[in-house]
C-alpha cells in the first residue's frame, strides 16, 4: 500500500481518520502509560542478584488499633544474633538528620542512607567504580566512608572517573568518596534512594546507633533465609523474637503498645499500599479503553456499512474473501502504527509529569521506562486491535449482502446498520461509562473532603524555619546565636512577629515521649513540644484555662498544656476533667500540672499524625535544630538566599535546614489525596465525554440513515414533535436498561465490599442518583441534538431521491 494511495484515503475521510486518530491516540496513551506502571510495580525485576529471595524485616507497632511500621533498631540487632532461620542479614536507617553537600555553590539537599557493613553483600549489588562497604566499616570504627549512587554522581559531580578517593562535604564534615554503586537501588518507605548518598551505619551526626532506643519507621533490614526456609517460617520466628526483645528492653511500654518483628519479600515491601492504587489505575483505564473501543468500533460498523459497495465491486471482479480481509487488515495496521508511535512518544514524554506529581506516591518511579515487555504489549494490543476493527468490517460479507448492495441504487436502499446492534453499543458504553463514573466520583468525594478537611489552624502569613545549630561548639554558643537570630529574624521587613518553638507544626518525622498519670500508669505516647508564650495566638487556637507566662520558661518544675486528644483520654480514664491533674513525662517522676488545654490540630492527608500532644515552657537550646514561627504582613515573603546570606553573617556555622510556609507544609501532607481527586475526575471527565461522544455518533449516523423513512413519515402527516418523540422513547431504552444493569452491578459490589474489611467503603446514595440523573439527561441531550437537526433539514427531500 502506498503512501498516495493512504494520504488519498485520508483526505475522503478525513473526518473519520482524525477522529479515530485522536481517540486512540489519547486512550493508548493513557493505557501504556499505567501499564508501565503495573510493570514497574509488579513484573520489572529488582536491582538486586537474586531478587525473590531478598526480604525486608522489620517491626510492627499496633498502637491504639492502628498498625505503624516501626522499628527499634537493637531489637533489630537481637534479632540478627539470634534468628536460626535468616542466612545473612544487614541493617540500614534514615533518620529525621538532613544533609546537604556543602562542597557545591548551591548546597543541595541529598538523600542519605546509613547502612551495615555487608548490606551491600546482602542486596548483591556491585560498584561502577572504587569498593563498597566492608569490614571496615564495622559499626564502632567511625569511618568516614561515603558511597555515591549514580545520580549524584553524575548530578553533582560530572561524572568524573577520578572521583574514589576525593573527599565531599556533607553538612560541616568530611567523608572520603570510596565508590560509585553500578545499579539503581530501590528502597522500601524511601522514594528517593536512586539518589542517595551511603554512609556506615554509625555516622550519623543525631544517631548513636549501638544505644539509641526510639521506635521510627526508619529503622530497618534486608536478608537472606538458609536453604529450605520459608517465608512464613522466618515471619513467624521474627514475630516473636522481636517480641521478646522488646518485652525484655522496654517492658514498661508493653500496656500501650504491641510490637513484634516481620519478614515480608521484598518486592512485596515495595509495593506497598500503591500496588492497590495501580490496580485500581488499571482497571479505570481499561474500562476508559473499552468505552473508547466500543465507540471507535460504532465507526467501524458504520464505515463498513458505507465500505460494502466497494466491496461489492472487488468481489465482482473475482476478489476472496481472504484477499478482502488482508487489504482491509494491512489498513488498519497502518492506521493502529502510526497511533501506537505517537502514544507511545507521548507516553515517553508523560513519564517525567508522572515522577513529577507521583514520586512521593508510587515506588519505583525511577524505573519508568519504555523497555522490551512494554513494546510486546504495544504490539499485542495493536494487533487485537487491529483484528478487532477487521472483523467489525468485514462481519457483514456474505454474498447475498454483496449482491444485493450491487443491485442497490445506493439511494435509501442497501445494507444498514442494524437497530438492535446500535442499541447494543449504546448500552454497553452507558454501562461501561457508569460504573467507571460511579467509582472515580466516590474516589474523588473521598480524596477531596480528605484533602479539604480545616487543620484546625490559622496558617494565613505564618512562615516556618528550621535552623541547624549542631556545629557550634557548646551549648553556650548554641544559646547565645538563638538570643541574636530571634532578633534578627524581628528585624526582616514584613515580619510582625517571631517566637521560637522545639519543632515545626507540620513535621515530617513525628517523635513521641512516654506520658503517665498521677499513679505513675503509663497512659499514651505523646508528642512532646517546648514553645513560648503566646504560641498558640499564632495559629488562632482556642485555649481553655492558662497560657504558659515568661516566668515559667525553663523552670525545672514547669506546668504543661495538653491538646483536647490527650485531655479526652485523661478525662475518660481518670473519671474527671484533665484540667489542674498532673501528669509525667518522657518516664521521669516529676509531675507537671495541667494550666491549659489547646484544641486540636488535625493533619489532612496523614491522620496518623493526629496523636495526643504535650506541650510545655522551654527556650534553651538543647537539639541540634530548632524551629522558629513567623507572622508575616500580608503580601510579604521570605528568601532563601536572604536568609543564609545572613546567617553566614551571624555565624559561618549555622545553617538553614528548612523554610517554607506552614500552609505549604501541611498542603504536602495531601498530595496524594489530590492526585487521587485529580485522577478520578481526569478519568470521570474522559469516561463521560467518550461515551457522549459515541452516542451522538451512533445517533447522528441512524438518523441519517433513516432520514428516506422520517420523509415518507413526515408525508404521511407525522409531525416534528410526534417523531421526536417516538425516536427519543426507542432511543431511552437501551439508556435505561443499561443504567439499570449498571446501579445493579454497583449495588452488588457495595454488597460484596461490605463482607471484606480491607474493601469495605460506604455508598453515597445521593451521589449514585445525582451520577444516574446526569447520564439520563445527557445521554438523551445527545440523542436529541443530531435526531433534531436532521428533522429539521425536512427529511421530506429524501424522498425526491427515488
Amino acid at each position: 500500500m502506498s503512501w498516495q494511495i493512504i494520504w488519498r484515503g485520508f483526505q475522503q475521510a478525513r473526518q473519520y481518520y482524525l477522529t479515530v486518530i485522536i481517540s486512540l491516540v489519547f486512550t493508548l496513551t493513557l493505557l501504556f502509560s499505567v501499564l508501565s506502571l503495573v510493570n514497574i510495580t509488579f513484573f520489572a525485576p529488582l536491582p538486586y542478584k537474586n531478587d525473590q529471595e531478598l526480604y525486608h524485616i522489620g517491626a510492627e507497632l499496633n498502637y491504639q488499633g492502628a498498625l505503624h511500621q516501626s522499628s527499634n533498631v537493637q531489637t533489630l540487632f537481637d534479632l540478627q544474633q539470634q534468628s536460626q532461620l535468616i542466612e545473612h542479614m544487614a541493617v540500614y536507617f534514615s533518620f529525621q538528620t538532613e544533609y546537604k553537600l556543602l562542597d557545591q555553590p548551591t548546597r543541595p539537599k541529598v538523600p542519605v542512607l546509613f547502612g551495615a557493613h555487608d548490606i551491600f553483600d546482602v542486596m548483591g549489588v556491585e560498584p561502577l567504580l572504587g569498593r563498597l562497604f566492608n569490614e571496615q566499616e564495622l559499626v564502632g570504627n567511625k569511618q568516614p566512608s561515603v558511597v555515591l549512587s549514580q545520580a549524584v554522581w553524575q548530578q553533582y559531580y560530572q561524572g568524573r572517573s577520578d572521583i574514589v578517593g576525593q573527599t565531599i562535604q556533607l553538612n560541616q564534615r568530611q567523608f572520603t568518596v570510596i565508590g560509585v554503586l553500578k545499579q539503581v537501588l530501590e528502597i522500601p518507605n524511601f522514594n528517593d534512594a536512586h539518589e542517595a548518598i551511603w554512609l556506615p551505619l554509625d555516622m550519623d551526626e543525631f544517631v548513636d546507633i549501638r544505644t539509641f532506643s526510639g521506635y521510627s519507621s526508619g529503622f530497618a533490614a534486608l536478608g537472606r533465609l538458609k536453604p529450605g526456609v520459608s517465608q512464613q517460617e522466618a515471619d513467624a520466628e521474627a514475630y516473636q523474637l522481636v517480641k521478646q526483645s522488646y518485652v525484655e528492653r522496654h517492658p514498661e511500654l508493653q500496656t500501650m503498645f504491641e510490637y513484634y518483628g516481620k519478614v515480608v519479600p521484598l518486592r512485596q515491601q515495595i509495593q506497598g499500599d500503591s500496588g492497590r492504587l495501580v490496580l485500581m489505575l488499571l482497571t479505570g483505564v481499561s474500562l476508559l479503553t473499552l468505552i473508547a473501543l466500543v465507540n471507535l468500533s460504532s465507526m467501524q460498523l458504520a464505515r463498513a456499512v458505507k465500505r460494502l459497495q466497494p466491496l461489492a465491486v472487488c468481489y465482482a471482479f473475482g476478489a476472496s474473501k481472504k484477499q478482502m480481509f488482508y487489504q482491509v487488515f494491512r489498513h488498519n495496521v497502518a492506521l493502529l502504527a502510526g497511533s501506537g508511535l505517537l502514544a507511545l512518544l507521548l507516553t515517553w514524554l508523560g513519564f517525567g509529569v508522572i515522577a513529577e506529581v507521583a514520586a512521593e506516591q508510587l515506588p519505583r518511579i525511577s524505573a519508568l521506562r519504555i523497555d522490551g515487555l512494554m513494546l510486546v504489549l504495544t504490539a499485542l494490543v495493536l494487533l487485537v486491535i487491529a483484528l478487532l476493527f477487521s472483523w467489525i468490517e468485514l462481519s457483514g460479507v456474505r454474498e447475498q449482502q454483496l449482491m444485493a448492495s450491487l443491485q442497490s441504487s445506493g439511494k435509501g436502499a442497501g445494507k444498514q446498520l442494524r437497530q438492535g446492534v446500535a442499541h447494543s453499543l449504546i448500552g454497553v458504553q452507558l454501562l461501561l461509562s457508569l460504573l467507571v463514573l460511579l467509582a472515580t466520583a466516590h474516589v474523588f468525594v473521598a480524596a477531596w473532603t480528605e484533602a479539604n478537611r480545616p487543620t484546625g489552624i490559622d496558617s494565613t502569613d505564618l512562615w516556618s524555619i528550621t535552623i541547624n545549630y549542631s556545629d557550634l561548639d557548646n551549648r553556650e554558643q548554641q544559646q547565645n546565636n538563638h538570643r541574636i537570630l530571634l532578633q534578627n529574624l524581628a528585624a526582616l521587613p514584613g515580619v510582625q512577629q517571631v517566637t521560637a518553638v522545639s519543632e515545626p507544626r507540620a513535621i515530617k518525622t513525628r517523635n513521641q515521649g512516654a506520658v503517665s498519670n498521677a499513679q505513675g500508669d503509663l497512659i499514651t505516647s505523646a508528642r512532646l513540644i517546648a514553645v513560648l508564650p503566646g504560641y498558640f495566638g499564632f495559629y488562632g487556637q482556642e485555649l481553655t484555662g492558662q497560657d504558659f507566662s515568661a516566668e515559667q520558661i525553663d523552670l525545672e518544675h514547669y506546668p504543661v498544656i495538653i491538646n483536647q486528644r490527650l485531655a479526652d483520654r485523661i478525662a475518660r480514664l481518670s473519671g474527671k476533667p484533665a484540667l489542674t491533674q498532673t501528669i509525667a513525662v518522657n518516664d521521669g517522676s516529676t509531675q507537671r500540672q495541667i494550666i491549659g488545654i489547646v484544641a486540636n490540630t488535625n493533619f489532612p492527608g496523614n491522620p496518623g499524625f493526629e496523636v495526643d500532644e504535650v506541650f510545655y515552657p522551654r527556650e534553651t537550646i538543647d537539639r541540634r535544630d530548632y524551629s522558629y514561627l513567623l507572622k508575616l504582613s500580608a503580601g510579604s515573603t521570605l528568601n532563601e538566599t536572604a536568609l543564609l546570606t545572613m546567617l553566614r553573617a551571624q555565624d559561618p556555622r549555622l545553617d538553614l535546614l528548612e523554610l517554607t510556609t506552614v500552609q505549604a507544609a501541611f498542603d504536602h501532607f495531601t498530595l496524594s489525596n489530590r492526585l487521587a481527586a485529580a485522577l478520578a475526575a481526569t478519568l470521570a471527565l474522559m469516561s463521560l465525554l467518550t461515551v457522549l461522544a459515541g452516542i451522538a455518533g451512533i445517533v447522528s449516523y441512524l438518523v441519517q440513515a433513516r432520514r428516506y423513512q422520517l420523509g415518507v413519515e413526515m408525508a404521511m402527516g407525522a409531525s416534528l414533535k410526534q417523531l421526536l418523540k417516538e425516536n427519543l422513547s426507542k432511543l431511552a431504552q437501551p439508556i435505561v436498561a443499561a443504567l439499570v444493569l449498571g446501579f445493579c452491578c454497583f449495588f452488588f459490589i457495595a454488597g460484596v465490599s461490605r463482607t471484606q474489611p480491607e474493601l469495605m467503603f460506604q455508598a453515597n446514595w445521593t451521589l449514585v442518583a445525582g451520577i444516574l440523573g446526569l447520564l439520563i439527561f445527557a445521554a438523551l441531550l445527545c440523542s436529541f441534538i443530531p435526531l433534531r437537526q436532521v428533522l429539521l433539514t425536512d427529511p421530506v427531500k429524501a424522498l425526491r431521491n427515488e
